[in-house]
C-alpha cells in the first residue's frame, strides 16, 4: 500500500518518566563531581535534540528523569542518547568504572491519570449529545487488553497513548454500521504495528483511542500507520461514502496525541524533588 499521507501536523504533550540505575547498583554516582557531570551532559542533550527536560533526581545507584519528548521521538532512542553520551563523559571525565547497567524503565504520564482518560473516551457518545441503543456500537473496549501489553528482555517500558484524528472538513463520515468494523480493522492494524489498542470511541466526524506502545515506535509513526491504513481501507469498504461526501483523504492531516500512565506528571515530578 502506498502512504497517503507521509507527514503530519500534531498537537501533543508527551511526557515520560524514565529510570536509569548504575551497574550492579555500585554507588558510583554518588560524588558532587559526578552528579554535576550528570546535569551538565543531560542540559546539553537535551538542549542538542529538543528534549525538554522537567525534573531530574541521582542518587548514589539511580538517575530519575521526568523529560518531555516530541511526536517523532522514539522512547528507546531517546535513552540511547542519554546514556551514550553520559558514558562518554564518565569514561573521559570521571572514574571509568562509573558505568550505566544495560537496562531501563520508561512510564508514560500526563496531565490526567490513565483512567480518567479511559473514563473521557468512554464518555464520548453521550457528551456529543448522542443517545440510545444505537450508540452501543460506536464504543469499544479490548477485553483482551492487559498492560503491560509487551515484555522485553532488558528493560520495562509501559507506554499509553490517547490518539486523536478528525475527519477531512470534520465531515461525518462513520456511523453505526462503520464504526465496529472500524474497530475490528484497526485490531489488525494494531498487531501490524505493534501496538495494543485499549479502547477506541467514534463520532461522526472523529475517532479516539487508548493504546498502549512499544519504546522503538515513536507517536508519529502510531499515528501515521492508523491514518494511512484505514484511509485506505475507507476507499476499498466504502468509497460511496467518500463519494457521496467528497472525503477521499478521510482524516485531516493532523492529530492529537497525548501521554497517560497511571500517575500524573505533577505527581511524578513531586515524587522526583521530594523523593
Amino acid at each position: 500500500m502506498k502512504p497517503h499521507f507521509k507527514a503530519l501536523e500534531a498537537a501533543y504533550q508527551l511526557r515520560y518518566y524514565l529510570s536509569l540505575k548504575t551497574k550492579y547498583l555500585k554507588p558510583t554516582l554518588a560524588t558532587s563531581e559526578t552528579q554535576g557531570l550528570v546535569h551538565q551532559v543531560l542540559a546539553d542533550v537535551c538542549h542538542r535534540k529538543e528534549y525538554h527536560l522537567l525534573e531530574t533526581s541521582i542518587n548514589e545507584d539511580h538517575l530519575r528523569l521526568l523529560i518531555s519528548l516530541k511526536a517523532q521521538d522514539a522512547v528507546s532512542k531517546t535513552v540511547q542518547m542519554l546514556k551514550g553520551n553520559l558514558q562518554h563523559q564518565f569514561g573521559k571525565c570521571t572514574d571509568p568504572t562509573v558505568e550505566l547497567a544495560e537496562g531501563y524503565f520508561a512510564r508514560s504520564t500526563g496531565k490526567v491519570d490513565l483512567e480518567r482518560v479511559r473514563k473521557y473516551v468512554d464518555q464520548q457518545v453521550p457528551h456529543h449529545g448522542y443517545s440510545g441503543e444505537w450508540t452501543k456500537s460506536l464504543k469499544f473496549r479490548n477485553d483482551a487488553f492487559t498492560s503491560p501489553a509487551f515484555t522485553f528482555a532488558h528493560h520495562v517500558s509501559i507506554l499509553n497513548y490517547h490518539l486523536v484524528f478528525a475527519t477531512q472538513d470534520r465531515i461525518p463520515l462513520f456511523d453505526e454500521v462503520i464504526a465496529p468494523n472500524l474497530f475490528k480493522y484497526l485490531l489488525a492494524v494494531s498487531k501490524k504495528h505493534r501496538f495494543e489498542i485499549d479502547r477506541m470511541g467514534v463520532l461522526p466526524d472523529h475517532l479516539h483511542l487508548v493504546i498502549e506502545g512499544i519504546p522503538n515506535v515513536s507517536v508519529a509513526n502510531y499515528a501515521l500507520a492508523i491514518m494511512n491504513a484505514s484511509q485506505q481501507w475507507m476507499t476499498d469498504k466504502y468509497s460511496g461514502v467518500l463519494k457521496e461526501t467528497n472525503s477521499w483523504d478521510v482524516w485531516r492531516p493532523s492529530y492529537y496525541a497525548g501521554t497517560v500512565g497511571e500517575f500524573t506528571t505533577a505527581q511524578l515530578a513531586s515524587f522526583l524533588r521530594n523523593g
